[in-house]
């Protein structure tokens, strides 16, 4: 253990003697994230906070998201100290055994989302504006979503991290653009070759890189791919940006007064905005119009002074 871990960073607890109680050997993903690869605890010191002070010092000393990948023995600590957990493919060192990534958010960065720099790489030159059409909420959506992440999962096997269905598709009650929106988390967003042309092979297509966005990538279905229609954003673990849209989206769930606020402007946008037409993109004129009332949500999620709010950038949870 000790060769596996000299060149991680380790945290260790000690007693009032001095002896080591509890240790983290933890890794710096990128600059948003640091995955804990090792966590232990004595036996006479579990379940007396000492793991869960190590998780929060991690994540204090680091200024990051904290990632870690566990099965279910530990899936219960992780989502009790408040870690967002999903499935993940099987580690091969532990065949049978269900696992999940595990992400817990840092307040700053989940907080003040990272500026859109603008910088979009169109890889197939940039589409032409379409009308926006926002329909009721319809009970197939979540089934497209499961058959969109079983044929991204049969194409990237263990490279997916995670597949999560996000956007307002993935809010039981809210109308929402017919088109899935799925987060893919991959080890890397930047090393394309592994993931992209399996995915292009599954039948859908490459669309944009944001390189200075979250190393954003988007893939679309493809025209008689079979697909249902969906946006696929590839992401990196402990991205700031998917734990804002998992915010947003369990915040809608549980919050029928917003929901329906939310259902109302998204009506009411998608009218005025087809019926002016015009512009350089629709959808993203549509987006525009929503982002006071996104932004003053996000803001009650994360309990941000109501003055501070305007100044931030505003989250994109509906691309």
């Amino acid at each position: 253990m000790i060769d596996e871990i000299k060149d991680r960073e380790l945290l260790v607890a000690v007693d009032e003697h001095g002896v080591p109680t509890a240790l983290a050997a933890y890794r710096r993903l990128d600059r948003h994230a640091v995955e804990i690869e090792y966590l232990a605890v004595a036996p006479q010191q579990r379940r007396s906070g000492v793991a869960t002070a190590l998780v929060h010092r991690v994540r204090e000393i680091s200024a990051a998201m904290v990632v870690a990948r566990t099965d279910e023995d530990a899936i219960g600590f992780y989502r009790a100290i408040g870690f967002h957990c999903t499935d993940t493919p099987p580690d091969p060192r532990l065949p049978g055994r269900r696992r999940h990534l595990c992400v817990l958010p840092h307040p700053t960065l989940v907080r003040e989302p990272e500026p859109d720099d603008g910088n979009v790489e169109w890889i197939r030159g940039k589409p032409s504006p379409v009308p926006v059409v926002v329909l009721p909420p319809s009970p197939t959506w979540p089934q497209d979503f499961a058959a969109l992440a079983g044929v991204i999962r049969r194409a990237l096997g263990d490279r997916a991290l995670a597949i999560e269905h996000l956007g307002s598709t993935s809010v039981p009650g809210l109308p929402a653009k017919p088109i899935i929106d799925v987060v893919l988390t991959v080890q890397d967003p930047d090393r394309e070759s592994d993931y992209v042309p399996l995915l292009e092979a599954a039948g859908f297509i490459f669309r944009l890189r944001e390189p200075g966005w979250y190393r954003h990538r988007l893939l679309v279905s493809g025209p008689g791919a079979g697909l249902p229609a969906a946006n696929v954003h590839v992401l990196a673990p402990g991205c700031p940006e998917t734990a804002r849209m998992v915010a947003f989206r369990d915040w809608l769930r549980t919050h029928e007064a917003d929901r329906a606020a939310y259902a109302l402007i998204k009506r009411a946008t998608a009218a005025a905005i087809n019926e002016r037409g015009g512009g350089t993109g629709l959808v993203m004129d549509y987006n525009k119009v929503k982002e006071p009332f996104i932004r003053a949500l996000y803001a009650r999620i994360h309990q941000i002074p109501a003055a501070s709010g305007p100044d931030r950038p505003t989250p994109r949870p509906d691309r």
